[in-house]
């Protein structure tokens, strides 16, 4: 019976999502719902969503739709991308609005629903590694080590993986934290500071190196390899800096007997939001007075932008509610040192079926053969070629004579194959232009981009059953 309904909800998943790539409208998409198709659904083939397909297709009505039915916000295809991302990626921000916005709601009930005793039907992954448990990371082995940069590294070794708890890149944003937090403030070198998690003592050595350093600086840390660490570079001897060592909710009563702060800073490593927001709660007895701040490290969600910017706005609106008045500053955490950075050859963007649809080259020195008829999809040129002459390779100056949405990419240099969504060919011809020039490679452009996209997906299934993941 079990597979009987599993068959039976894939056959009606599959037929919904394709229907969305087909353009079935609104009111055909909204039966398949009412028939039974679930909306839950994710393909076999490539693991994405009814909502994912109408993120594909630009359609906002029935993005609204979808989500109006209970669409999963969140759902990550089998290349680990959400509905919300592919939105940002085509600058379609209207459509990506509707989609973190609901996202916030979904959160904000589920907080709710949280609080409750009878709050059963929250779903959440249950990680017990050091990344996802307070108590896991408390009982772990941290290493302190350097970079080839020189910069400082705290790290936990999870599942084989170093990951990083505090890393010296961070220090600019940091710096500028903590100038934030003290520039201007009305009490000058009379400040009370509360800094919740040390990891490299960062933040810590921006408050001590004002001009003013604070009256009184309180650390909160629970960690036993970092309080070995705070006893190593001498923090224990340090005037006027008080260590508390444990967790922050273990010192609740024993803060507010200490007296208010007038700058709060957390950066806690594998709490969940309910923690943090938490803390949030927390604020309100700890903070002085009307000129008091605070400050925490936003890593929330920090390897998706589209959960960051899901995350950062639930934090937003649960600060303002508690009456803070809450300003973001965007920081540049690069240096000059890393100018250098990594050098790109050749570009190559791939559709969903895995075919070709944009090409660019900075570096080349030899032209691929044209591709082959039916080997590449309808709307992109056959031809490569250059868009300006060059002295050097004796290219003709050319235009491809395509127009459309998919030439997002422009450059004046390298070759490209830029293509409109209309399967039109070259003006005048239904055949590539003869290009005058150096010699081509052996390989057609259509064998050459499948033997890229070979390549790198062996490289990524290989880079996988190496790390066990």
């Amino acid at each position: 019976m079990a597979e009987e309904i599993d068959e039976v909800a894939t056959r009606l998943g599959e037929a919904l999502i394709e229907g969305i790539f087909e353009g079935h409208t609104e009111e055909q998409i909204l039966s398949s719902l009412q028939s039974g198709a679930p909306i839950w659904y994710q393909s076999l083939a490539e693991g994405i969503s009814p909502l994912h397909a109408a993120v594909y297709v630009q359609n906002e009505n029935l993005v609204k739709l979808l989500l109006d039915n209970g669409a999963v916000w969140n759902a990550v295809d089998y290349l680990k991308i959400t509905a919300g991302d592919i939105a940002l990626s085509f600058n379609n921000s209207s459509i990506y609005r509707l989609i973190r916005d609901a996202g916030i709601r979904s959160e904000l009930l589920l907080g709710a629903l949280k609080t409750r005793p009878s709050a059963s039907l929250i779903l959440q992954s249950n990680d017990s590694s050091a990344t996802g448990s307070s108590n896991a990371f408390l009982e772990s082995t941290l290493r302190y080590t350097t970079d080839q940069r020189g910069q400082d590294i705290c790290s936990v070794e999870v599942d084989g993986e170093e990951i990083g708890v505090m890393m010296g890149w961070e220090e600019g944003i940091m710096r500028e934290t903590a100038r934030k937090m003290y520039e201007g403030h009305p009490k000058g070198n009379q400040l009370r500071v509360l800094n919740v998690g040390f990891g490299l003592g960062i933040i810590d050595r921006f408050f001590q190196g004002f001009d003013h350093g604070p009256a009184e600086h309180v650390i909160i840390e629970a960690h036993s390899d970092v309080l070995a660490f705070m006893k190593k570079t001498g923090w224990y001897e340090k005037p006027r800096v008080r260590i508390l060592e444990g967790r922050w909710q273990d010192f609740v009563k024993e803060l507010e007997t200490l007296g208010k702060f007038d700058l709060v800073y957390t950066d806690t490593f594998s709490e969940r939001y309910t923690d943090l927001q938490q803390f949030f709660e927390w604020l309100p007895d700890l903070l002085a007075d009307a000129d008091s701040r605070f400050s925490f490290f936003n890593g929330l969600g920090a390897t998706n932008a589209f959960f960051y910017d899901v995350y950062t706005q639930i934090s937003d609106l649960h600060l303002s509610n508690l009456g803070f008045n809450v300003m973001w500053s965007d920081v540049d955490v690069g240096s000059e040192e890393e100018d250098e950075g990594m050098t790109i050859y050749s570009l190559y963007v791939y559709d969903r079926h895995c075919t070709c649809v944009y090409y660019q080259d900075w570096h080349r020195t030899k032209r691929p053969r044209p591709a082959v008829e039916g080997g590449l999809l309808p709307a992109v040129s056959q031809a490569v070629f250059t868009t300006s002459s060059s002295s050097n390779d004796g290219l003709t100056n050319l235009s491809s004579g395509f127009s459309g949405t998919r030439q997002t990419l422009t450059s004046n240099t390298g070759v490209v194959v830029a293509v409109g969504e209309s399967g039109s060919r070259l003006p005048g011809s239904s055949q590539p232009p003869t290009l005058a020039g150096p010699s081509t490679t052996a390989l057609s452009f259509d064998e050459e981009a499948k033997l890229v996209y070979g390549v790198v997906i062996s490289l990524r299934n290989m880079v996988k059953k190496l790390s066990l993941r």
